[in-house]
């Protein structure tokens, strides 16, 4: 099924976690891809990794060494998207650091992608947030801030971009299996076992979510099939936000 063919997407933190899934997902989905991370090397490898796994050409996939709390690496990323496939087609924000880079990186991107979407008058931007953003518990300021503001961010980017036909929506994750899964049990003095008991407890569906489940998701809203959602933001929890 080739539900995402000769779409151009550029991918920011494309050596995430989130990202590893998502790009091999849409790229089996036929999309062409602009991988932008500070680790060329570890780009390289995923990319060498899908491209062995696919047994094709790696013309699709471009690897671009890309700093986000840095505008002028920014412009210089998206001026190398356009020399190689002329237009891009989806942007997905997916780093999951702080302030600087969760919210300001997200906004700068935008800023520079969204004139080529205004130029074919039409594009999608995906924003990945986490639930955190919608609720607040200990031990998560940072965190559960600038989620927030990517939410915000993204109803806004909708309003002033709706009229040239382009969707902006947000991915809001919770009980998902990550690194950072780990880390946030560390700091609340978890086993990973107990944060599992915990998310159970709290959810409906009793399980933890992989990446997978995100990547599948996103082939959706960035495809023909998904036409009119935008200002959405899509809450992937496993039901933990009723309870």
């Amino acid at each position: 099924c080739q539900l995402l063919i000769n779409k151009v997407i550029f991918i920011t933190g494309g050596v995430g976690h989130h990202a590893k899934a998502i790009v091999k997902t849409c790229y089996a989905y036929g999309a062409c891809f602009v991988l932008g991370d500070l680790d060329p090397e570890k780009t390289n490898k995923l990319k060498d990794e899908i491209v062995n796994n696919k047994n094709k050409a790696d013309n699709r996939i471009l690897v671009v060494k890309l700093d986000v709390t840095n505008e002028t690496s920014i412009q210089q990323a998206v001026q190398t998207t356009l020399d190689k496939w002329t237009t891009a087609h989806v942007l997905l924000n997916s780093w999951s650091h702080v302030f600087d880079v969760n919210v300001c990186a997200y906004a700068v991107m935008a800023k520079h992608i969204a004139p080529i979407f205004e130029k074919q008058d039409s594009g999608s931007t995906m924003n990945i947030a986490s639930s955190l953003g919608l609720i607040a518990i200990p031990n998560a300021v940072p965190d559960s801030a600038t989620k927030c503001a990517i939410i915000q961010l993204t109803r806004n980017l909708a309003l002033d971009l709706g009229s040239f036909n382009i969707h902006v929506n947000t991915i809001s994750s919770d009980s998902i299996d990550s690194p950072g899964r780990d880390e946030f049990a560390k700091i609340n003095n978890m086993t990973i076992e107990q944060m599992n008991d915990m998310c159970f407890q709290g959810s409906c569906l009793k399980r933890i979510g992989q990446p997978q489940d995100i990547a599948n998701l996103i082939v959706f809203i960035i495809s023909d099939l998904c036409q009119v959602m935008t200002d959405c933001n899509l809450v992937v929890d496993d039901g933990n936000l009723i309870i």
